[in-house]
């Protein structure tokens, strides 16, 4: 007997549209649109609170890059709570689209620029200071996202850490920058650094400010 064509393979259901919510400042409880595909794992919304709780004024007046957007829920919190713009990269079409629709939604897209692709890549043209000495985004704090899916952490060790100490090297002083892993993921594997870790369940959050270690490499 022949599956009915919107029926799910192996029994189980196709994700639909969910929508998670903006948690602080002046987009707070407006929605963020996420497709419930298995391939994004949204930050819960407790963890999410407890990051942008302890970066506080650091991120009014930055420029956010979210590294690994997913839902692009980090990029846009960052924008609810006082961030000039956002940099959001992400490698999937669809899970881009579902951004650009929450952007339009919140009328912020002229805040968010969403690049598509790889972001090891991307990062060689993003993570650098402007080149035109007079850019009034010279000296801009920067707030940087490294979330990305946790088996990356094994699997690309190494690109990771590039994209870090690319972040040590340039951002500019004020900045922050916030990685995501597992709990069982050993903080001592990441560049040297004075890291603060926040373990939340399964979570762990590791901040630095780069002006603090700036210049450090593996």
């Amino acid at each position: 007997m022949k599956r009915p064509k919107n029926s799910a393979k192996n029994g189980r259901a196709k994700p639909t549209p969910t929508k998670l919510r903006v948690i602080g400042g002046d987009m707070r409880g407006r929605p963020i649109e996420y497709h419930g595909e298995e391939f994004t794992r949204p930050m819960k919304d407790n963890i999410r609170e407890n990051l942008f709780n302890i970066l506080g004024r650091a991120v009014r007046g930055a420029i956010c890059f979210d590294m690994f957007a997913g839902t692009g829920a980090l990029a846009i919190e960052s924008l609810s709570r006082g961030a000039i713009s956002a940099v959001a990269i992400e490698q999937s079409n669809r899970a881009a689209s579902y951004i650009r629709k929450t952007t339009e939604s919140l009328s912020i897209e002229s805040k968010v620029k969403i690049l598509v692709g790889d972001a090891f890549r991307w990062s060689e043209q993003v993570l650098i200071p402007p080149a035109d000495p007079d850019d009034p985004l010279i000296g801009v704090p920067w707030i940087v996202f490294v979330c990305p899916p946790y088996i990356l952490w094994e699997e690309e060790l190494g690109k990771l850490n590039q994209i870090i100490n690319r972040v040590l090297t340039n951002a500019p002083p004020g900045s922050v920058l916030v990685v995501e892993a597992e709990k069982k993921f050993d903080i001592e594997s990441l560049p040297k650094g004075e890291w603060d870790v926040r373990v939340y369940g399964n979570t762990q959050l590791a901040f630095i400010e780069p002006a603090m270690t700036c210049g450090m490499r593996l």
